[in-house]
């Protein structure tokens, strides 16, 4: 600002003084023409106009300050950078705090009709007082189902069903352990809505009170009725099947009984002690008659489905029998019996008086 005042005083300036002298040429021109004859020194006055006309051709130096005007305009641009004020746009921001009507959508209302209606039977529980009970003891069982009608059954290690009871759909039931059936017992229960079944299981871990005289592991996951008992005993080997004297005595095995093991059908019969005998016969080279009174009476003289007990056994390849003692176990429930031989083995009878025979161990 201070530099274009000062051209600007400078242009006045220069602008008076030519006035100035352009004035002063006006009057000594026109004093020239009305006074020529009064005076003749007059002119030794072009010794003045030297002065005056190198004075301000000057003039050519002011007309290129007057085109710095269009600095003027350099200033008054940067006004219109204040456009960023167009940032107020994040005001509109609050439309967020619109979404917590997505938040009040009141979709869950419509659950509780699932419960209400049911389409067909339920069993919501289904459980044991002791799910590991021993071999004869008891349970209850409980359980909470809907429908019109309920069975619960009893199954073995097999799946096979044991028992069945007609129960309701909501209720509780005692149960005994059934002793010989395995190691694990299995009840199924059934809720019947409008005919329509939905069953649930259970499985009931069986202990045993004893162990079995020749391992737990060869007695087909069933419980021994007691610890066994062991006594005098025979064994022998022959031909067509094996004899067995057992004096000992457990549960409902009396003892003292000859067990005759019949290798054809794997049957067994048992024979009580009847004495002694003499066994007759000529066996060929190499083969043996039995020789121990008490095995030679029943093999003289038994029978067995209507044939001499001899004729199925035939001869032995032993010249005389083990006499070691015999130990005998009963499964719980009494329908098989364990009998070990001298060598190990286990025979496994099914039945009381006879049945199948296996050799398990």
């Amino acid at each position: 600002m201070k530099s274009s005042t000062a051209i600007i005083l400078a242009l006045i300036l220069a602008v008076v003084v030519v006035a100035v002298l352009w004035g002063a040429a006006l009057i000594l021109t026109r004093d020239r023409g009305s006074s020529a004859a009064l005076i003749p020194t007059v002119a030794q006055l072009p010794s003045v106009t030297p002065t005056f006309t190198p004075t301000f051709t000057l003039t050519p130096t002011f007309t290129p300050t007057a085109t710095f005007t269009p600095t003027l305009t350099a200033t008054p641009t940067t006004t219109s950078t204040f456009t960023p004020t167009s940032t107020f746009t994040p005001t509109f921001t609050p439309t967020l705090t619109f979404t917590p009507e997505n938040t009040a959508t009141p979709t869950e209302t419509p659950t509780p009709t699932i419960t209400l209606t049911p389409p067909g039977p339920s069993i919501t529980s289904f459980t044991a007082d002791n799910y590991t009970v021993p071999a004869g003891g008891v349970t209850v069982l409980r359980w909470q189902g809907f429908g019109d009608t309920a069975v619960l059954d009893q199954l073995n290690a097999q799946g096979q069903l044991q028992q069945s009871w007609s129960v309701p759909a909501v209720g509780s039931q005692a149960v005994n352990i059934p002793l010989g059936q395995g190691l694990v017992v299995t009840y199924r229960l059934t809720v019947i809505l409008q005919g329509q079944p939905v069953s649930q299981t259970l499985a009931i871990t069986v202990t045993c009170g004893f162990n079995w005289f020749f391992g737990d592991q060869y007695a087909s996951g069933a419980c021994p009725a007691n610890v066994g008992a062991n006594g005098e005993g025979r064994f022998q080997g022959f031909d067509g099947g094996i004899m067995i004297y057992a004096a000992a005595s457990s549960q409902n095995f009396p003892g003292n009984q000859v067990y005759i093991l019949f290798y054809g059908g794997n049957q067994w019969q048992a024979y009580p002690n009847a004495g002694s005998a003499a066994a007759t016969g000529s066996p060929p080279s190499g083969r043996y008659l039995p020789t121990d009174p008490i095995l030679a009476n029943i093999w003289e003289t038994g029978l067995y489905n209507g044939q001499p007990v001899k004729n199925i056994l035939g001869y032995s390849s032993f010249s005389s029998a083990d006499s070691g003692w015999r130990t005998i176990q009963v499964e719980a429930g009494g329908g098989v019996v364990y009998i070990d031989g001298p060598s190990g083995q286990i025979y496994r009878l099914q039945g009381q008086t006879a049945g199948l025979w296996s050799q398990v161990k």
